[in-house]
């Protein structure tokens, strides 16, 4: 069934026709919109297409052996980087019956953003939706991050310098663009933390990255942002229609760069000065916290916040802290429980968890795929993390009026 539908990736792309939309006069951007799955049928049955070619590759792929997987290129280029002409064609009638639509210029720009050849051409699709609903801030969110996107889907990059060489082109713009989204979703915490994140990217900046995730922290409203057919905000995956079909697409083409997430949190524990204060340990552990709620299922939060609390444990020692340091270290006891239920309920879903599930073990980075959908074990896991974050307040001393804890769904506690 691949290899006939990739047959179909072979001819080049036809050349695009003038498509600019036909302003709605009496479009009016209302929140709703941003909580609904936004888009025509053409754009629902070619992600679905583009969803089955992913999902039957990585089977392939998974089970293929490391020589295997590198005789795959080919057929990973077909299914990632050429743009197929059905799926295409799927995206033109989208438009075609409703040129109005804002949300089918932006999916079809996202379907075309690592494509061969296309990455004018998708930009130039965003910013035709940004023009029909210009007060959406989902629109321009998303604007700003194609600007930097790395060309890939999933691991899978095209090319390996070209993040840098895209920065140096597009860096007023997207800077336009990201400050103005930030002004327009003011309660968003993700949109700073996506700036941070971006940050530490392009010039490992550990004082500007904090200052966005300070940013973050303050706010109330964690919505991760997609492109449709998805709604184009999601906090909660029990509540988005049609999660299962689109849930591995919208994963595996997601929007935010996560190894540059991870690299940032290592740098700055690694980082003496940043490490040996308390306070930015503590917004990072509130960062770690609430962005785990906007990234859906990844157990990776859990183990950083381990190697957190230890930081902070190590930081009181050497303060001379000795009450606080106590305190802390049974803070990480309840961390260790936190551990040792997750690796239970592992075992229970056959989940491919054998070790002890200690904050220092890294396989918990090693079981993230497995786990994605089990909204059984990440409600449960969301509520202990909000207990942990509340015993770290405590042992610091610090004020639930002073240091509030924010979690989307819930009041500040």
């Amino acid at each position: 069934m691949l290899a006939l539908t990739l047959g179909a990736c072979n001819p080049a792309p036809p050349q695009q026709e003038d498509t600019t939309p036909k302003t709605d006069p009496d479009r009016e951007f209302t929140y709703d919109r941003l909580t609904v799955p936004l888009g025509g049928e053409g754009i629902r049955k070619a992600w679905s297409q583009q969803t089955l070619l992913h999902r039957v590759f990585i089977q392939k792929y998974d089970s293929a052996s490391e020589a295997e997987q590198k005789e795959m290129k080919d057929e990973l280029n077909k299914v990632y980087f050429t743009a197929n002409p059905i799926i295409r064609q799927n995206f033109e009638d989208a438009i075609e019956q409703d040129p109005t639509e804002p949300a089918n210029y932006v999916s079809y720009g996202y379907y075309l953003l690592p494509k061969h050849g296309e990455y004018e051409n998708s930009l130039n699709y965003i910013q035709k939706g940004i023009t029909m609903e210009e007060d959406n801030p989902a629109w321009h969110f998303l604007m700003a991050y194609a600007y930097v996107a790395p060309l890939r889907c999933g691991d899978f990059y095209r090319f390996g310098t070209i993040d840098q060489l895209r920065w140096k082109r597009y860096e007023e713009k997207y800077e336009i663009v990201m400050r103005r989204a930030a002004r327009m979703w003011s309660k968003n915490w993700y949109v700073p933390y996506f700036m941070a994140i971006h940050q530490f990217r392009v010039d490992k900046d550990l004082e500007k990255c904090l200052d966005y995730i300070i940013q973050g922290n303050e706010r109330t409203e964690g919505h991760f942002v997609f492109a449709p057919p998805l709604p184009l905000t999601i906090n909660r995956w029990t509540f988005v229609p049609d999660r299962d079909e689109y849930f591995d697409l919208q994963w595996h083409f997601g929007l935010y760069p996560y190894a540059p997430m991870q690299q940032m949190v290592e740098a700055m524990l690694e980082d003496e000065e940043f490490a040996g204060d308390p306070e930015n340990l503590w917004q990072l552990l509130v960062f770690l916290h609430k962005a785990s709620e906007t990234r859906p299922v990844d157990r990776i939060y859990h183990y950083h916040t381990g190697r957190v609390l230890e930081a902070l444990k190590n930081s009181c020692k050497q303060n001379a802290d000795a009450e606080r340091a106590q305190k802390l270290e049974q803070v990480l006891d309840f961390y260790d429980s936190v551990s040792e239920t997750l690796r239970h309920e592992f075992e229970l879903l056959h989940l491919p968890l054998t070790k002890s599930g200690a904050s220092n073990d890294p396989e918990l980075l090693a079981i993230e795929r497995s786990c994605r959908r089990q909204e059984r074990i990440i409600e449960p896991m969301l509520k202990l993390h909000a207990r942990l974050l509340k015993q770290v307040r405590e042992a610091l001393g610090y004020t639930a009026e002073d240091h509030p804890i924010v979690a989307f769904g819930r009041e500040k506690e």
